[in-house]
């Protein structure tokens, strides 16, 4: 049976434009492409963090495709520097492997380390297929899809939340800063080592979205593991120790 933590975050860039709304009012726009380019304008609208840099400047419609798996139709648009991107409705799964609706269930109750063998006899489909939906989460960058329309936030707050994988205890490096989940990555143990690993995940990502990023101050509890591992990740950081632990 399939276990193991998320893989790492995706080195291939995923050119897909995810935007809410419902199968029944999607089913009626995507056929025309006038209905399809004032339903994305509004969403950009609403909510531009969504969209990628460039789009500000126009876009065109490149081509359509109907997925065999679920047999969903997608458009692709064309920005002005040339990139493709996929408008991607929110009631489908990334890589268009099952509805939302379908899969919100039993991801629920893999929050308490329900068997993968247990979903299939509930739910159906198989253990692998159960893996790879929980495991596709952790290809996408963090930062890169909460930044786009704002700097990264230079002053963090750094913890690890303890949780279990297939029983056993795990730590959750995570990193907020300006209202906003920024990192979230298992790590095995509290460790100086396992912790930069962990949260270099973060750096790593909030590198490529700013190359010049570097955090100016980060707040954690003083556990020694998780300030080392700033230390070394971040060689300027301020670190701060949390008023309440302290």
């Amino acid at each position: 049976m399939p276990t193991g933590p998320a893989t790492a975050p995706s080195k291939h860039d995923n050119n897909t434009i995810i935007l809410p709304i419902s199968q029944d009012q999607y089913g009626e726009i995507v056929p025309s492409p006038e209905k399809m380019r004032d339903w994305i304008d509004e969403m950009y609208h609403q909510h531009p963090e969504i969209f990628p840099v460039g789009f500000e400047r126009g876009y065109r419609f490149h081509d359509d495709r109907t997925g065999d798996k679920l047999g969903i139709r997608l458009r692709r648009i064309t920005l002005r520097n040339g990139k493709h991107w996929t408008i991607q409705p929110s009631f489908v799964m990334p890589y268009m492997t099952a509805l939302t609706e379908d899969i919100e269930n039993a991801l629920l109750l893999r929050k308490w380390s329900v068997p993968y063998w247990a979903l299939v006899k509930i739910f159906g489909k198989d253990d692998n297929f159960w893996h790879r939906i929980e495991i596709r989460f952790g290809r996408y960058s963090i930062v890169g899809t909460t930044v786009k329309t704002v700097d990264i936030p230079t002053d963090l707050l750094a913890d690890e939340h303890h949780e279990k994988n297939n029983g056993e205890k795990t730590y959750i490096a995570t990193t907020v800063g300006g209202g906003c989940v920024l990192g979230a990555e298992v790590c095995m143990s509290p460790a100086t080592d396992d912790l930069k690993k962990a949260y270099g995940v973060f750096k790593e990502e909030a590198l490529t979205v700013d190359p010049e990023y570097a955090p100016e101050t980060v707040n954690t509890d003083g556990w020694a593991g998780t300030m080392g591992a700033w230390r070394a990740l971040f060689v300027n950081v301020v670190l701060i120790r949390c008023f309440l632990h302290a």
